[in-house]
């Protein structure tokens, strides 16, 4: 038996692509979005019973006024697409189909499409700078050689003369106290690396449009 409801945790950062894909092959499944918490990062599809499926689109959208943001709502309420995730502030916007006279896209030509490609790119750049800022200016106030000799992380006295249990009790007790003291390089480079793909693949998509 199908299970009614399904949740699946998802992280996705501005591949509006693979959301999309992800969430159009539940719905050929024959379910339908429900909701989406973008503090969980999950997904509740629940099964649609119902002749109509409506599809769900996406766009990227950040405002400064709610009365802005309710004018956009309203815009793709009248070309029959209710809201159904994001607020004024979150960027990412979910519409779903309010009945089957819909546009199956939101997009109304390639050019309105490629803009949506300019806003994801305005976005990881922006991201993208941030971390590159952190990087530069806190980075070197991290022993960077540490990450040569990985072990001198741990201060744990007798650590690597340990055994059996009694290592892997002192090893994890003293983790994340290491990812702590020495993680957020890594971690700074590696959304370094995440936003400049994604800034790169953004605009390629972009450009393709406005061919």
């Amino acid at each position: 038996m199908e299970k009614e409801t399904i949740v699946k945790h998802k992280f996705f950062i501005t591949d509006i692509d693979k959301v999309q894909q992800f969430i159009d092959n539940y719905r050929e499944k024959g379910y339908k979005l429900a909701y989406v918490n973008r503090d969980s990062f999950s997904f509740i599809f629940k099964k649609c019973h119902d002749d109509f499926n409506p599809k769900v689109r996406i766009d990227y959208r950040s405002f400064k006024k709610r009365d802005d943001f309710q004018e956009y709502l309203t815009l793709f309420e009248d070309s029959g697409w209710k809201h159904l995730s994001g607020s004024f502030s979150s960027g990412i916007q979910y519409f779903e189909q309010m009945n089957e006279d819909s546009d199956d896209e939101i997009f109304s030509d390639k050019q309105s499409h490629a803009e949506l490609y300019r806003r994801l790119f305005a976005f990881a750049i922006t991201f993208l700078g941030l971390f590159l800022v952190y990087l530069f200016v806190f980075g070197p106030r991290y022993d960077l050689s540490l990450y040569l000799h990985p072990k001198d992380m741990f201060l744990t006295p007798g650590l690597w003369e340990m055994n059996g249990s009694r290592f892997a009790f002192a090893f994890l007790f003293e983790l994340p106290f290491v990812i702590l003291r020495n993680g957020f390089p890594v971690i700074w480079l590696i959304c370094v690396i995440l936003f400049s793909s994604c800034a790169i693949k953004v605009k390629k998509k972009e450009l393709a449009l406005k061919k």
